[in-house]
């Protein structure tokens, strides 16, 4: 039985302006300037994978387990200064609040599971009514580990006191995909953001939708 359903946030609530591929770039470099070797990363590598293969080789390269922190907390400074300036110019989906508000009204959980950090979320809350509309908005800073880590939706089952197969993620990216795979998840797909359709249901979608009208819709016949 469905009881709640998790939102990615950018490009899937709201319109994806973050400068992404600016994102991951910074984040390469800033591992390669460390001392980590550039061919061991691929054009394919975002954020998290590359971040994952950095504290592989530092820490198997003798580098401190409170170094390689100090290190993370360096590369989430520059994701936040990003985030920061994406976050003051953040737009809804149009329609987004009115969807989440039928979706609550059925007597369904909404959550917002996002691998932005808090100051920027906040900053996003501002401007954007979230609050009312959900009932946990979860960001990377409270997630044991960020998405494609399966952590952050598992966290939001136990908070909300339901189990894994009583929740489905909706999202617009491979990120979000994985993370519910892995997470034993049912993942349900929206191309609003930087993925297409096809590629979302070869990365595991049970459904892709072109909006989030059409979420509404499968929530009213599955209740």
């Amino acid at each position: 039985m469905l009881k709640a359903l998790v939102f990615d946030m950018d490009g899937t609530i709201t319109k994806l302006t973050l400068p992404l591929e600016a994102m991951r770039q910074d984040t390469k470099d800033y591992y390669v300037e460390r001392g980590f070797p550039s061919e061991l990363l691929e054009p394919a590598d975002g954020i998290s994978s590359s971040t994952a293969k950095a504290k592989e080789y530092f820490l198997s390269n003798g580098l401190q387990l409170s170094e390689w922190e100090k290190m993370e907390a360096e590369v989430d400074q520059i994701l936040s200064q990003h985030e920061g300036f994406a976050a003051a110019n953040a737009v809804l989906i149009e329609g987004t609040l009115d969807i989440i508000g039928e979706i609550r009204h059925s007597g369904i959980f909404t959550a917002i599971l996002t691998n932005n950090g808090r100051l920027a979320v906040n900053k996003i809350m501002e401007q954007l009514p979230l609050v009312d509309y959900f009932d946990i908005i979860q960001t990377r800073h409270e997630s044991p580990q960020p998405k494609p880590y399966p952590d952050g939706l598992l966290k939001l089952a136990v908070e909300l006191g339901i189990t894994p197969n009583e929740m489905v993620y909706v999202g617009d990216a491979l990120i979000d995909a994985t993370a519910a795979r892995r997470a034993g998840i049912e993942f349900w797909g929206v191309a609003t953001g930087e993925t297409p359709a096809d590629v979302l249901r070869d990365a595991g979608a049970s459904i892709v939708f072109r909006s989030l009208a059409g979420v509404l819709d499968e929530v009213r016949n599955r209740c």
